[in-house]
């Protein structure tokens, strides 16, 4: 995709990195939902339209993902959750000389279409039944240099937490309809997955 004048070129990076322990332990969006298409598949349909470039956030073995052909970056600061994800997909997000970064989970199939085009301008972050989504966001890729210095300082209670370091850079609220299921309805019980099989499968 190339971008359009009036809107900043995107990156999107779907943070895949869950271990699945609910699940018994498996890559929630490599799960089959409707047919061939997996989870995966769903979310990338959302994005692909709108972002320049996409990337994965997952540790362990990349050649998992290799049939969708898209990078994977792995954490440098695994024990500092998805906001080191999140560090090395803007290193990766500069790289492609993008100016927004977009966040999705992997587990999460029924994310709106235009939901890159809703997050804009960045820094927002996505709000249904009265629930910031903290992981649904975009973030300025300007913002870097600041997510590193936030990791390096000493440790203190909120040094992981996204919504903490997001209330640094005045994240604003974008409020998405409520309905059934939630458009950020995210798989992680065997009832979620059968939910969300039986939704794609009706859709």
């Amino acid at each position: 995709m190339s971008a359009s004048p009036s809107l900043p070129r995107l990156a999107a990076l779907v943070l895949a990195g869950g271990t699945g322990t609910r699940m018994g332990g498996c890559d929630k969006p490599l799960l089959p939902l409707s047919g061939h298409r997996t989870v995966l598949d769903f979310v990338l349909a959302a994005l692909r339209p709108h972002c320049a470039a996409i990337a994965l956030s997952a540790n362990g073995n990349p050649s998992r993902f290799a049939p969708w052909g898209l990078p994977v970056l792995p954490d440098t600061q695994a024990d500092m959750g998805p906001l080191a994800g999140i560090l090395e997909g803007l290193l990766w997000a500069e790289s492609q000389n993008c100016s927004v970064l977009i966040t999705v989970p992997g587990d999460t199939p029924f994310i709106p279409p235009d939901l890159p085009l809703h997050v804009l301008p960045a820094p927002a972050v996505a709000v249904s039944e009265n629930q910031r989504h903290h992981l649904v966001a975009s973030w300025p890729v300007s913002c870097r240099a600041a997510l590193q210095t936030w990791l390096a300082q000493p440790e203190h209670p909120d040094k992981r937490r996204i919504r903490s370091f997001a209330a640094t850079l005045g994240m604003r609220d974008v409020l998405f309809p409520d309905q059934t299921p939630d458009l950020f309805f995210n798989i992680n019980t065997p009832d979620d997955y059968a939910c969300a099989r039986a939704l794609a499968e009706r859709n």
